[in-house]
């Protein structure tokens, strides 16, 4: 599975990317990093401080955006840089791989060679269920406006405020769906999903189609005011 839906255009690209990977894993990650070695310092790509083990480990990536598989010359110079600054693990990123014999090269050590999708595959599953934690606080906030007893609507409802509440329901499932059972399931989507597409009034204005799981959690970041709004525009609470 991949965490990205397109492929890094230049070194750049690959080096945010690297980072935005790392950081949605909940760890912290400073580019271009000046770290001091044995002999004088060394600018690193991607270090990346991961909160997540006890206690806190250190990596740090080499992102080549290279033409050309990686000489073995380059992977025995980031060893050494590893071991001078006492990290972790290290992570060479490749675009296009490494030459013979350089996979033998770091067995049985703390560097790992990889391209940029097998870094992905590497860590999707724990990038999947990060996702699902970050998003959870926007679930819960509007969990009262859908799920019974809930909130009181300040007006008198019809059955038009109803089908609306059903629409928005439909309109923002992904946000609404993040919740304990969710996680328990292992944060796991049936894609594609087919959601209505509102607009800021909150009319319908199409249909959305999110096929990758980069899609949906682009969708919940980018409508999860939108979706409050709408909710609490339906219960009284705001005006229109």
């Amino acid at each position: 599975m991949r965490i990205f839906d397109h492929e890094p255009g230049d070194w750049k690209e690959l080096q945010d990317q690297v980072a935005q990977l790392f950081s949605e894993l909940d760890c912290d990650v400073t580019v271009g990093k000046r770290v001091k070695l044995v002999r004088g310092e060394k600018e690193i790509d991607v270090a990346i401080r991961d909160r997540q083990t006890v206690p806190p480990s250190v990596y740090l990536c080499e992102c080549k955006f290279w033409s050309k598989p990686i000489p073995q010359e380059v992977i025995h110079a980031f060893r050494t840089v590893l071991a001078d600054f006492g990290a972790h693990r290290g992570f060479i990123i490749s675009r296009v791989g490494f030459q013979s014999g350089a996979k033998e090269a770091v067995q049985n050590t703390n560097l790992d060679l990889l391209t940029f999708e097998e870094l992905q595959v590497l860590f999707f599953d724990r990038w999947r269920i990060a996702m699902g934690k970050r998003y959870r606080p926007q679930a819960d906030r509007l969990f009262p406006y859908w799920d019974y007893p809930g909130k009181m609507s300040k007006i008198k409802w019809n059955e038009e405020h109803v089908q609306r509440q059903q629409l928005l329901i439909k309109a923002y499932h992904p946000i609404l769906h993040i919740g304990p059972l969710f996680e328990m399931e292992g944060s796991v989507w049936a894609l594609p999903i087919a959601l209505p597409r509102l607009n800021e009034s909150g009319n319908t204005d199409g249909t959305i189609i999110l096929t990758t799981y980069r899609q949906v959690y682009d969708f919940i970041e980018s409508s999860k005011d939108l979706a409050m709004k709408h909710f609490q525009v339906l219960y009284g609470e705001i005006d229109a």
